[in-house]
C-alpha cells in the first residue's frame, strides 16, 4: 500500500481485468474500465468462453495443490494453462508460473480431485506431476532427445548442402539423378525422428491450444514447420517442386536449442530457494534420558533438546542450553564472518557450528524456522508478479494471434505474387520471427536472478515488484532507534553525588566501562544494578551489563516489585531491610514522594538535551542519583548516508525522540531529522517515491505506507513484518547496495524489452517483405533468446555485498 494511493484516489481508476491503476481509462460497451486496449481485447476474448467460477458450498472442501509442469515454452503457455484450469469445473482459482514450471490450484474436493486436474493439464499438451509422484527429469530427457535430433539434423544439412551445390555449380546430370532421389528419401527418413523426438511435443501443445481457440508459440511452430514438411512430402511423391526437409529439421532443432537455454536459465533462477532447502538437515540428534536418538527433522517439536556437533548444521531454531563456539550464519545473513554464541543465546536452522558442540532447545522447527520463513517468502515471490511482468505477459499472449494474422496476410499476398511455395515459406518466416519467447523472458528472468543475488547478500524481497519500485525511489527516510542507532542502549553516564560537595562542586560521574570507578560511584551502582538484575526491561539489562563490565558485585534483593511504565522497587540485605530503593522515571519518584534536588534536576535536563534516557534512583525521601543511557550511532551510518547522497537520493530521519535529541542526531549525521513524531505522523511525511528503513517493530504503518519498506531484522518474525524487504544482516551498507541492484536490474529489463520489441518489429517487416528465409528467421529467433538470456544472466555477475566491499 502506498501513500500516493491515498492522495490520488479520485484521479485514478482500476482496470477490471489486471487490477492496475490508470489515469486514462478505456471502457467497453458495458462501461467496464480497462487500463489499455490489450486488457479490453483480452476481456472480450475471455467472455467468448466465460469461466464458471466455483463457489465453495463448504469451506472445509477447499484444497490447494501445486502441480509440476513440463513442456511449457513461454509465458503464453502459462497463461493458457491458468485460463483453462479456471474454466474447469470445481476449480476456484489457478495461478501458473512459467519461471517455476508449476501451477498452484485451489479447488473444491467435493467436485474434482488432483488426478482429474492433472488429466486436464495433460489434455492441453503439457506434462503434469502430482506432489507425491516422482517428477520426470525433463531436462535430462530433453537433452538426450536434443543430441539424437542433432545427429539427424546434421545428416539432413550435409545431404541438403550437397544437393544445393549440385544445382548451383551446374553438376546436374541424368546419371546423378537416381543418387539424388535416394538421398532425398534418406532426408525424409532422418527427418521423421526429429519430428517425433523434438517436434511431437510442440505439435501436441500447438494442436491442443489451436483446438481451444487460444493459439500460442506451439501453434506458430506447428503450423509453419509441419506445413513445410507436408509440402515437401507432397513434392517428393509427385516428383517436382522444392523439398524443405533440411529446413524443417533445422528449424525444430534451433527452436529446441532455444528451449534448452531457457531451461538452464530457469534452473539458475530457482537456485536461491533450492539453496535454502538443501542446507537444512533432514535428520537431527535428539537428547533423551536414555541415549541420543537420530530422528527425521519432520518429527521434531518445539521444546525438544537437540545435539549439534562441530561441523554440523543446526536443524532447528532454538536457544543454546549447553555449549559455546563460533557459528557460520552466512546462509541467512550473507555475512561470512563467524559469530560467537554461548548459553542462552539464539541460533538458527541451516547455520553451521564451526568449532563447538551444542545442546539446543528447539523453539521453531520446519517451516516455522527463520530459514523456512525465508524460503516461503522467496517461493511466494514467484507468484507475486510485478505490474511490468503482468503487462508483458498479456502482451505476449496477444502477440501469438497477431503473428498468425500477419502470417496469413503474408501467405495470401505472396501466394498471389509468386505461388503457394513462396507464400508458405514467407508465412513460416513471419511465424518464427514473431515468436514472443524473447519478450516473455525479458522481464521475469532478470528480476528473479536479482532476487537471488539479494538473498545471497542477506536481503529478502517479498516480491519482484519491490525491485521495480526501489529503482524509482528518490527519497529515503530512516527510523532512528534500532536503524541508525546500535541496539541495545548502553550506559553513557552515571551521576552519584557524594554526601558532601566535591572540590569541583559535583558528585562522582562514572566514566565509560573499563576506566575504573570511584568508591562512592561503585556503591551507588551496586545498589541500582542489584535491583535491576531482577528486571527484564532492556534499560535494566544495559545497567546490569555496565555494572558487570566495571567489576561491580551484585547482591540478591530480598524483595522486588516491577511497576510497568514506571520502574522498579526493591530491598537489599546490604541496607536497612525496611529501606525501599526506588528506580525509574520522574513520575515514579513523584508518586513515591521523593524530593528532587536542584543539582540532580539540572543534570537530568542536560542529559535529556543531549538525547540520553535518564533513569532516576532514590531512597530516604529524595532522589540520590542518575544513570544516563543512550544509543550509539552505527559505525557505518555516516558512510551509508554519504553513499546514498552520492546516488542522488534525498535523505531524512523520522523519529519519535524529543526535538533536542533530534537536533543532536541531525548534527551528527548531516541530514534533516524530524523529531517528536507519532507513527501516524511518520506515515504522513512519506511522499510517493519514498523508501522507509525501520526496525519493523514500532514503525509498521510507515513501512507499509512507503513505496518500499525495508526492515532491519532484530530477531522478529520474518514473515510478519510489514516491510517489502527484510534485511537479515545487521549492516546498513546493504541499502545502497540494494539501490544499485534494483537500478541495474531495471536497466537490464529495459534493454531486454527494447531489444525484443525492436527485433520483432524489424524482423516481421523483413519477413513479410520476403527478405528472410525460414532458416534465418529461426536463427534470429534463437539469437534473440540468447541475447535476452545472456543479458539477464549478467545479473549473476553483479557483485555481492561482501565482494563489493572487498
Amino acid at each position: 500500500m502506498q501513500l500516493a494511493n491515498y492522495q490520488t484516489t479520485k484521479l485514478t481508476f482500476t482496470c477490471s481485468l489486471c487490477g492496475l491503476t490508470t489515469l486514462h481509462p478505456l471502457t467497453n460497451d458495458r462501461g467496464d474500465i480497462f487500463c489499455c486496449p490489450s486488457c479490453r481485447e483480452v476481456s472480450a476474448l475471455l467472455e467468448e468462453s466465460p469461466a464458471k467460477p466455483t463457489v465453495l458450498a463448504n469451506e472445509a472442501n477447499a484444497e490447494n495443490i501445486t502441480l509440476a509442469l513440463g513442456g511449457m515454452w513461454c509465458s503464453s503457455c502459462a497463461w493458457l494453462v491458468s485460463e483453462q484450469l479456471k474454466r474447469t469445473k470445481g476449480v476456484v482459482n489457478a495461478e501458473t508460473s512459467f519461471i517455476q514450471g508449476q501451477t498452484n490450484i485451489v479447488f473444491d474436493s467435493a467436485i474434482t480431485n488432483p488426478k482429474l486436474l492433472k488429466k486436464r493439464v495433460r489434455s492441453l499438451g503439457y506434462q503434469a506431476t502430482l506432489p507425491n509422484e516422482k517428477p520426470r527429469d525433463e531436462e535430462e530427457s530433453f537433452f538426450t532427445r536434443l543430441l539424437i535430433g542433432g545427429v539427424m539434423v546434421l545428416h539432413d544439412m550435409i545431404v541438403g548442402a550437397g544437393i544445393y551445390a549440385r544445382e548451383i555449380f551446374g553438376w546436374v546430370s541424368p546419371e546423378s539423378q537416381p543418387l539424388v532421389d535416394f538421398f532425398q528419401v534418406m532426408m525424409l527418413v532422418t527427418s521423421i525422428p526429429v519430428l517425433l523426438l523434438l517436434g511431437l511435443p510442440i505439435l501436441r501443445a500447438g494442436f491442443a491450444s489451436l483446438l481451444r481457440g487460444q493459439p500460442n508459440i506451439h501453434t506458430l511452430i506447428t503450423i509453419g514447420t509441419f506445413s513445410a514438411f507436408g509440402l515437401s512430402v507432397r513434392n517428393l511423391i509427385v516428383g517436382h517442386g522444392g523439398l524443405y526437409f533440411d529446413t524443417v529439421t533445422m528449424l525444430i532443432f534451433l527452436v529446441s536449442i532455444g528451449r534448452w537455454l531457457e531451461m538452464q536459465a530457469h534452473k539458475s533462477s530457482n537456485k536461491a530457494v533450492m539453496k535454502l532447502l538443501e542446507q537444512i538437515p533432514s535428520t537431527a540428534t535428539v537428547v533423551t534420558t536414555e541415549a541420543d536418538k537420530t530422528v527425521n527433522v519432520a518429527d521434531l517439536k518445539p521444546g525438544m533438546r537437540v545435539r549439534i556437533r562441530p561441523g554440523e548444521r543446526f536443524p532447528v531454531d532454538g536457544l543454546i542450553a549447553l555449549g559455546e563456539g563460533d557459528v557460520d550464519e552466512s546462509l541467512l545473513t550473507g555475512e561470512p564472518k563467524p559469530v560467537s554464541h554461548r548459553e542462552g543465546e539464539a541460533v538458527k536452522a541451516g547455520t553451521i557450528s564451526l568449532d563447538g558442540g551444542f545442546e539446543v532447545i528447539a523453539t521453531a522447527v520446519g517451516e516455522s524456522t527463520t530459514a523456512g520463513q525465508i524460503g516461503r517468502l522467496l517461493h511466494e515471490a514467484l507468484w507475486a508478479r510485478s505490474p511490468l511482468e503482468r503487462t508483458v505477459d498479456k502482451l505476449s499472449a496477444w502477440m501469438t494471434p497477431t503473428a498468425l494474422a500477419l502470417a496469413t496476410i503474408a501467405f495470401l499476398i505472396w501466394n498471389y505474387v509468386s505461388g503457394i511455395e513462396t507464400g508458405l515459406l514467407v508465412a513460416l518466416s513471419v511465424l518464427l520471427i514473431a515468436c514472443p519467447c524473447a519478450l516473455g523472458l525479458a522481464t521475469p528472468l532478470t528480476l528473479w536472478l536479482s532476487l537471488e543475488r539479494a538473498a545471497e547478500s542477506g536481503a529478502i524481497l517479498r516480491s519482484t515488484a519491490s525491485l521495480e519500485r526501489l529503482a524509482k525511489v528518490d527519497k529515503v527516510f530512516f527510523d532512528k532507534t534500532g536503524t541508525l542507532s546500535q541496539l541495545p542502549m548502553k550506559v553513557q553516564e552515571v551521576y552519584a553525588p557524594s554526601p558532601y560537595p566535591s572540590p569541583e562542586g559535583r558528585g562522582d560521574s562514572l566514566p565509560p566501562s573499563g576506566e575504573g570507578l570511584g568508591m562512592r560511584a561503585s556503591d551507588f551502582l551496586q545498589l541500582i544494578a542489584s535491583i535491576e538484575n531482577e528486571s527484564e526491561h532492556p534499560l535494566a539489562k544495559a545497567i546490569v551489563e555496565y555494572a558487570k563490565a566495571n567489576q561491580v558485585e551484585l547482591v540478591k534483593p530480598t524483595s522486588f516489585k516491577s511497576l510497568p511504565a514506571l520502574g522498579v522497587i526493591g530491598k537489599l540485605p546490604i541496607t536497612d531491610h525496611q529501606l525501599s530503593i526506588i528506580i525509574g522515571s520522574p513520575r515514579l519518584m513523584s508518586a513515591e514522594g521523593l524530593k528532587m534536588p536542584q543539582h540532580i534536576s539540572q543534570q537530568a535536563e542536560a542529559w535529556r538535551e543531549a538525547g540520553l534516557v535518564v533513569v532516576y534512583a532514590g531512597w530516604e525521601g529524595k532522589v540520590q542519583g542518575l544513570i544516563g543511557l543512550g544509543e550509539t550511532i552505527r559505525k557505518e551510518a555516516k558512510d551509508v548516508v554519504d553513499q546514498l547522497q552520492s546516488r542522488g537520493l534525498e535523505l531524512g530521519v523520522l523519529t519519535g525522540d524529543e526535538v533536542r535529541a533530534g537536533a543532536r542526531w541531525q548534527k551528527a549525521l548531516g541530514i534533516p531529522v524530524q523529531a517528536a513524531l507519532t507513527p501516524d505522523e511518520k506515515m504522513n511525511r512519506l511522499s510517493q517515491n519514498a523508501a522507509m528503513v525501520g526496525d519493523g517493530i514500532n514503525d509498521g504503518p510507515a513501512l507499509a505506507a512507503a513505496a518500499v519498506g525495508l526492515a532491519m531484522n532484530h530477531g522478529t518474525d520474518v514473515a510478519r513484518t510489514a516491510a517489502d524487504i527484510v534485511l537479515m544482516r545487521d549492516d546498513l551498507n546493504v541499502i545502497p547496495w540494494l539501490i544499485d541492484l534494483s537500478r541495474e536490474s531495471m536497466k537490464r529489463v529495459r534493454q531486454n524489452l527494447g531489444w525484443a520489441v525492436i527485433y520483432n518489429l524489424l524482423g516481421v517487416a523483413l519477413a513479410m517483405a520476403g527478405l528472410l528465409q525460414p532458416v534465418f528467421s529461426a536463427f534470429a529467433m534463437v539469437a534473440s533468446s540468447i541475447f535476452v538470456t545472456s543479458n539477464a544472466m549478467k545479473m549473476n555477475k553483479f557483485p555481492l555485498l561482501n565482494e563489493e566491499k572487498n
